[in-house]
């Protein structure tokens, strides 16, 4: 793994195997990115190139594990996204235990949530805690930024959060990635996606 955009010194870490997966740990300085002493705990899957050799790590926010599609899916904390037209901020800057909101701000703008559990359950929608004061248009795909679009959000204008509901088109059962994108120009922020 390099080290940190941030700076922080995140290359001495720890390697383990659990159940047939290696996993990488390390840390970094999230919450407190002016002080590289109190650091926080990250982890992400290792894999390996079919020579033996150790695949390089890029350091995600998602972390390890399976994610239940009924939960509400902090999509902040993503596995990748877009280099140009997604931020993430806090929610509130003054209350920052309210958690990350993910900003779409450019057209075509996405982020990708890794490893989520849709299980053998027939969904029929998606919920999205968003909002936009000029209304915006956000798209669901299965699997990747390029992958079908399973839904089509629209975001109400609005200076208040609101859960927004769509139905759901050609989404299989099993896990699967997702990604979100911003259809547009106009601004959206999310909290969560939550499908139902």
């Amino acid at each position: 793994m390099d080290e940190s955009p941030t700076g922080c010194w995140t290359n001495h870490h720890s390697l383990i195997q659990f159940k047939n997966q290696w996993y990488l740990f390390y840390h970094d300085r999230d919450y407190s990115p002016n002080f590289d002493k109190a650091r926080s705990v990250r982890a992400d899957s290792l894999f390996f190139n079919a020579d033996g050799t150790i695949k390089k790590v890029i350091p995600t926010l998602r972390g390890i594990g399976l994610s239940d599609a009924t939960k509400e899916i902090q999509i902040d904390r993503y596995s990748n996204k877009s280099s140009d037209g997604t931020s993430l901020d806090f929610i509130d800057t003054t209350n920052r235990f309210l958690g990350w909101k993910t900003i779409f701000n450019k057209s075509n703008g996405w982020i990708q949530y890794n490893s989520v559990d849709f299980g053998k359950k027939k969904f029929k929608s998606v919920n999205v805690k968003a909002v936009s004061k000029t209304g915006g248009v956000l798209q669901v795909h299965l699997d990747n930024s390029d992958g079908p679009v399973i839904a089509q959000l629209d975001i109400p204008a609005s200076d208040d959060w609101r859960n927004v509901k769509a139905s759901l088109s050609g989404l299989k059962q099993g896990v699967h990635n997702i990604a979100i994108s911003l259809k547009g120009v106009n601004q959206v922020e999310v909290d969560w996606v939550r499908f139902e």
